[in-house]
C-alpha cells in the first residue's frame, strides 16, 4: 500500500486547511497555530459552531475532541476507536468520549459498488453471481454489505471497500502524523499521552483492517480452531472471490443474541446463553490465545441447532501463553482479593522500563479491594473492575502489549453482553474456572516434566558448545582480537577529579625536582654566585617557591590551573 509523500499536492493542502479549520472550529486554536501548521492556513477565523443548542465551548475539551474526530470523518474516527483501547496512555474520560461515535455515511450508488467488484473479480459476475442485491443489508464507514448467490445456489453476503477510502486514509495517516508531533513537540501536558506512539499503532492497525484478505484468512484460521466443535458454527469464506477490497463469506440465517423472543422460539433461555456464549469466548482467549475483539451484540448470532456464530473477523486478538498465564494470574488476584498477587501481576504487565513506586501501587490496591470488601462475590460489577484496573495502568505509567489491552476491553463488553442476557451473570465468578485450569495447567506433572525437558535440552545444547565458544574466545585472546567495549554513566565527576588530583600531583612532582635540584647545585657551589648562592639554585628557588603559591591556591580553591 502506497503512502502519501507528497504533502504539498493541492489535495492535500485542501485537507490540512480542511483539518486545522475544524479544530480551530471546535476551539483548539492554539493547535492549528502553531508555526508547523500555520501556513496551511493564511488566515484563522474563530468561528464556533452550535451543537445540540450549545456553543462548542461549552462542551468539555474531550467532549471537542469526539466532534472534530466526528466531523473529520472516517481516517479520524476509526483512529479514536482504536486509540480508545489504550487506557494505559489516555484518562478514562477521553476513554469513554471516545467509545461513542455517531457514524453516519451515505449509502454508496449502485454504479460504483458494480465498478469495484468488476475490477476485483476474476471473471465477468454473470459467471459468478446468480443475483446480486445492491441495496445494502450494512453500511459502515469503510464498507458496504451486500447480499448476493453464487453460482450453484449459495447464499453469501459480499463485504465491499468503499471506493476512494484507502486514499483518504493514506492522505488523513500523513496528516495525523504531522498533528502528533506538533502535540508532543510543543504541548509538554500532551506529551505522556504519546500521540506519535498512538497514530504508529493506529496506522498498523487500519492498514491490516484495509486489507479483507487477512479477514478471510482469520475466518479459515478461527475454523480450523473450532472444527468439529459441539457448540460454535464458524462462516465459511470464500477466498477464491475474495480480494484485498471485497470479501465473500457465507450468509448466517440466525438470530440475533438480543431477540429473546425468537430464542425462545429455538428453546433458548437468555442465562443459557449467556453461559454458553461466554464460556465459548473464554475458550477462544485460554484455550487457543486467538479471539474475537470485536463481540459486541450485531457480532453473535445463534443458528436453528443452538449453536452460537460469531461474524466479522476484521478485529481479531492475540495472546501468547505467558501472558495468558500473566492474565489469569492477575483476575485470580481480584477473584481472591489477594493484594500482592495483582501487585506482582500488574508490575510484570509493564513492557517498559518505567520505575514504579511499589509501596503507593500497593495501598492504591488496598483501596482497590476495600471497594469490593463489603460486597459478595456475585454482586461485583466486572466493568468497574476492568475500568478501575485500566486506571491503574494510567496513573502508574504501565505499558501494557496491544492485544491485552484489546482483550481487557473485549471482557467489558462481553460482560455486557452477559448482563443484557442474564441481569445476574457474573463475569469474575465464570471466568475463575478457566483462569484455575490455565494455572493448574501450569504447575500440571506434564507440563513440570516438559519444562524439565527443555531445561535439560538447552544446558546440554550449552554444555555442547562451551568448549568451542571457549576456543573461539581463546584464540582471539592469542591473537590480540579480543575486544571489550565500556561504556561508563555517571562517572563524569569522578573522572573531573581524579583530572585534577593528577595535575595536582604532577605539579608537587615538579616542585619537588626543582627544590631538589637548586639544593644540590648549592652544595656543588657552582659560579656565578648571587649574594654567595649559585645563580642557578637562586632561580631555582624562586621558581619553587612560586610553583608553591600555586599549589597552595589550587588546594584552598580547587583551581584547575
Amino acid at each position: 500500500m502506497s503512502t502519501i509523500t507528497n504533502h504539498k499536492s493541492p489535495s492535500v493542502i485542501s485537507r490540512y486547511r480542511e483539518v486545522l479549520g475544524i479544530l480551530v472550529k471546535y476551539g483548539f486554536e492554539d493547535i492549528a497555530a502553531s508555526p508547523s501548521l500555520g501556513r496551511f492556513i493564511p488566515k484563522i477565523k474563530s468561528w464556533l459552531p452550535v451543537r445540540e443548542g450549545r456553543s462548542a465551548l461549552s462542551f468539555n475539551t474531550y467532549e471537542r475532541i469526539r466532534m472534530v474526530c466526528e466531523e473529520l470523518g472516517t481516517t479520524f474516527i476509526k483512529f479514536a476507536q482504536i486509540a480508545s483501547n489504550r487506557p494505559d496512555i489516555l484518562p478514562e474520560g477521553l476513554i469513554t468520549e471516545l467509545e461513542n461515535f455517531q457514524d453516519n455515511v451515505p449509502q454508496v450508488p449502485k454504479e460504483e459498488i458494480l465498478r469495484v467488484l468488476e475490477k476485483e473479480m476474476p471473471k465477468p459476475l454473470k459467471f459468478l453471481f446468480q443475483k446480486i442485491d445492491y441495496d445494502p443489508i450494512a453500511s459502515a464507514s469503510m464498507a458496504q454489505v451486500h447480499r448476493a448467490t453464487l453460482i450453484g445456489g449459495w447464499d453469501v453476503v459480499l463485504k465491499i471497500q468503499r471506493p476512494g477510502i484507502e486514499e483518504t486514509i493514506e492522505q488523513d495517516i500523513a496528516i495525523l502524523h504531522k498533528l502528533a508531533r506538533v502535540l508532543e513537540n510543543n504541548f509538554p501536558s500532551l506529551a505522556s499521552y504519546q500521540p506519535v506512539e498512538l497514530v504508529k499503532m493506529f496506522e498498523r492497525s487500519i492498514r491490516k483492517e484495509l486489507n479483507f484478505s487477512i479477514e478471510a484468512s482469520n475466518m479459515l484460521r478461527f475454523q480450523k480452531q473450532f472444527e468439529g466443535h459441539p457448540d460454535i458454527y464458524v462462516p465459511t469464506a470464500y477466498p477464491e472471490f475474495s480480494t484485498d477490497k471485497v470479501l465473500c463469506m457465507e450468509y448466517i440465517d440466525g438470530v440475533k443474541i438480543t431477540d429473546l423472543e425468537a430464542l425462545g422460539k429455538i428453546g433458548m433461555t437468555g442465562k443459557e446463553l449467556a453461559l454458553k456464549g461466554i464460556s465459548l469466548y473464554f475458550e477462544q482467549v485460554f484455550d487457543h490465545g486467538f479471539f474475537h475483539a470485536d463481540p459486541h451484540p450485531g457480532n453473535i448470532f445463534v443458528m436453528p441447532d443452538k449453536k452460537v456464530c460469531f461474524i466479522d473477523y476484521g478485529m481479531m486478538g492475540q495472546v501468547i501463553e505467558s501472558d495468558k498465564r500473566l492474565l489469569a494470574s492477575m483476575l485470580l488476584a481480584v477473584h481472591e482479593r489477594d493484594v500482592e498477587g495483582l501487585k506482582r501481576a500488574l508490575m510484570r504487565f509493564s513492557w517498559n522500563e518505567a520505575r514504579i513506586n511499589e509501596k503507593e501501587l500497593e495501598y492504591d490496591i488496598i483501596e482497590f479491594f476495600s471497594n469490593y470488601s463489603d460486597i459478595s462475590i456475585d454482586q461485583i460489577d466486572g466493568t468497574e473492575v476492568l475500568a478501575a484496573l485500566n486506571s491503574l495502568f494510567f496513573d502508574y505509567k504501565i505499558k501494557v502489549p496491544a492485544n491485552m489491552l484489546l482483550l481487557l476491553k473485549a471482557l467489558v463488553i462481553i460482560e455486557g453482553v452477559g448482563l443484557m442476557l442474564d441481569p445476574k451473570y457474573d463475569i469474575i465468578e465464570n471466568i475463575a474456572p478457566f483462569v484455575k485450569r490455565l494455572l493448574e495447567k501450569k504447575y500440571s506433572p506434564k507440563q513440570l516434566s516438559k519444562n524439565m525437558v527443555k531445561a535439560m535440552g538447552d544446558f546440554t545444547k550449552f554444555a555442547t558448545n562451551l568448549p568451542e565458544e571457549l576456543d573461539i574466545l581463546l584464540h582471539k585472546i592469542r591473537k590480540g582480537k579480543l575486544h571489550i567495549e565500556f561504556e561508563h554513566k555517571g562517572l563524569e565527576n569522578l573522572i573531573g577529579e581524579l583530572e585534577q588530583v593528577s595535575k595536582r600531583i604532577s605539579l608537587t612532582i615538579v616542585l619537588a625536582s626543582v627544590i631538589l635540584g637548586s639544593s644540590l647545585i648549592v652544595i656543588a657551589d657552582v659560579p656565578p654566585k648571587v649574594y654567595g648562592i649559585p645563580m642557578l639554585s637562586y632561580i631555582g628557588f624562586i621558581l619553587a617557591g612560586f610553583l608553591g603559591l600555586i599549589w597552595i591556591r589550587s588546594v584552598l580553591k580547587r583551581d584547575e590551573y
